[in-house]
């Protein structure tokens, strides 16, 4: 089956305006972070206590070190979890995010590796080390969509009546070719909305790069067709008007 077909991609394709929100604005605060140095009998009766099927270990600076489940716990036998540390049973291939990422890509991480959440750490450059700072979860997500589509909403307001929609071709040469949309410098009134790339329907956000041979779909002002068109380079293939409500 093609990428398009795989459950990861049609969760993409139906919460589109994931990718216009960054993770930091869905976050949530750990609920528990455990010592390495706990014994995994301490961390599994603290996993009860706060209901949460894992939880972060971090060093003494904050640093995220591991991610220790219940699923990992109950790997260590019983007699044995009262002198097991913590940092002899957890997993330290974590998976994380940064609070810049977008959902679209937490939720493509969340849903390809099989897991409920996520640590969200930023990186400090000088050592590397990762700082925990929250957590990212598939329910988090969900509930930031109402969110994007409240904004999608403002900016469809904002377009009037007899709003143009054209579509064109990118070929080699055009301004847009090569560029991320954020440096494309697109005339004003004017909104990239949708690329098909082959076979894929691309829902763009600032930092996607239009390619040549993307079919690129625009909205635009009926006073800012024509400077569309000049940008475009009267390339565009076809415009049809199309009404608001």
């Amino acid at each position: 089956p093609s990428r398009a077909d795989s459950p990861v991609h049609r969760l993409q394709l139906s919460f589109p305006l994931l990718s216009t929100l960054a993770v930091r604005q869905a976050m949530t605060p750990s609920p528990l972070q455990l010592s390495p140095q706990q014994s995994v009998e301490e961390a599994e009766q603290l996993l009860g206590e706060h209901t949460v099927d894992g939880a972060s270990v971090l060093d003494a600076r904050g640093n995220l070190l591991g991610v220790l489940t219940l699923a990992d716990s109950g790997r260590v036998p019983l007699g044995e979890r009262g002198s097991r540390r913590v940092e002899g049973a957890m997993n330290r291939d974590v998976l994380a995010i940064q609070p810049d990422d977008t959902l679209d890509v937490a939720l493509e991480q969340l849903t390809s590796h099989r897991i409920g959440w996520m640590p969200m750490v930023e990186v400090e450059t000088a050592t590397g080390g990762r700082h925990l700072i929250g957590r990212i979860s598939t329910q988090e997500i969900v509930r930031a969509y109402p969110e994007a589509l409240a904004k999608a909403s403002r900016r469809m307001r904002g377009l009037v009546e007899g709003t143009v929609m054209l579509e064109a071709e990118i070929e080699p040469g055009m301004r847009l070719a090569g560029r991320p949309l954020r440096e494309a410098q697109l005339p004003t009134e004017s909104l990239v909305v949708s690329i098909r790339r082959q076979n894929e329907l691309l829902f763009p956000r600032g930092s996607t790069v239009i390619e040549p041979d993307d079919l690129v779909t625009f909205l635009v002002s009926p006073s800012g067709e024509e400077r569309l068109r000049a940008y475009l380079a009267e390339r565009v293939e076809r415009a049809e008007p199309i009404l608001l409500h």
